[in-house]
C-alpha cells in the first residue's frame, strides 16, 4: 500500500517528493502512467506533475510519446556511470581515443535504454564533416549500426549506411562482460562517402574488433 510521503525532520520535501518519483519505477519497467505513479507515491496527481516537468527538464524522466505515462531518462544513467567506480567509465574512453586517433571517426559508446541507444561515451574525430552528437543524446534502436547491435548482439561488425541520416555511416561490434552479457556497443561513425567503401573500411573495423576484444577482457569476458 502506498504510503503519502511525510515531511522529513531534516532536508527538502520537494526533493524527498521527487525521489519517490524515481523510485516508484521498479526493474524492467519501460512506463508507467499518471495514476500508477500517483498510486504508488501517494502523491496527488496536481503535485505529481509539477515534480515530473523539473524531472523532465533534467531528462530524469521522458515522457512516452504523447500518452500521459513516463520512463526514467538517460540523465540517470549518465549520473550513474560518473557515480559508480564501475570499470566501463575507466576503461571505455581510452579505447574510444584510440579509435578516434587511429581512424580519424567520431569513437561512441552506447547502451540501449528501453527502446532507444543512449550516446554514453564520445570521442570526437578529427574530420571537419562528422556528425554532430553529445554524450546522453537518445537515438532510435532500429537504425544505425550501434542500434542493431543492441537489438540483436550479433557477433562481428554492424555495417549501416544512411540509415539513420541519407549522409552518415557507422559501424559498431558489441562489448561484452562476464558470461558474455551485452555491455554495450562501440561505434565508429563518418560520412558515406567515407565508409562506403570496404577497403577503405577494413581497417577501421579491425581496430573495432580489437578494442572491443580488448575491452571483453578486461571486463571479464
Amino acid at each position: 500500500m502506498a504510503v503519502k510521503p511525510q515531511a522529513p525532520e531534516e532536508g527538502v520535501g520537494a526533493v524527498d517528493r521527487a525521489l519517490s518519483v524515481l523510485f516508484a519505477f521498479e526493474a524492467g519497467e519501460e512506463a508507467l502512467p499518471l495514476a500508477e505513479l500517483a498510486r504508488r507515491t501517494g502523491l496527488y496527481k496536481s503535485t505529481l506533475l509539477r515534480l515530473i516537468a523539473s524531472l523532465e527538464r533534467a531528462r530524469m524522466l521522458l515522457r512516452d510519446g504523447e500518452a500521459a505515462r513516463w520512463r526514467l531518462g538517460p540523465a540517470l544513467v549518465v549520473l550513474g556511470l560518473r557515480a559508480e567506480p564501475a570499470p566501463l567509465r575507466v576503461v571505455v574512453p581510452p579505447a574510444l581515443r584510440r579509435l578516434a586517433d587511429e581512424t580519424g571517426e567520431n569513437a561512441s559508446f552506447y547502451v540501449r535504454q528501453g527502446e532507444a541507444r543512449l550516446c554514453l561515451l564520445r570521442e570526437e574525430g578529427r574530420h571537419a564533416v562528422r556528425d554532430r552528437l553529445v554524450p546522453g543524446s537518445l537515438l532510435p534502436l532500429d537504425r544505425g549500426a550501434a542500434g542493431h547491435v543492441l537489438r540483436e548482439a550479433p557477433e562481428g561488425v554492424v555495417v549501416s549506411l544512411g540509415e539513420r541520416d541519407p549522409e552518415m555511416a557507422a559501424v559498431a561490434a558489441a562489448v561484452r562482460g562476464a558470461g558474455g552479457a551485452l555491455l554495450g556497443a562501440l561505434c565508429l561513425s563518418g560520412t558515406v562517402t567515407r565508409l562506403q567503401d570496404p577497403a577503405r573500411r577494413a581497417p577501421m573495423e579491425a581496430a573495432l574488433l580489437r578494442e572491443a576484444a580488448a575491452l571483453r577482457r578486461t571486463l571479464g569476458g
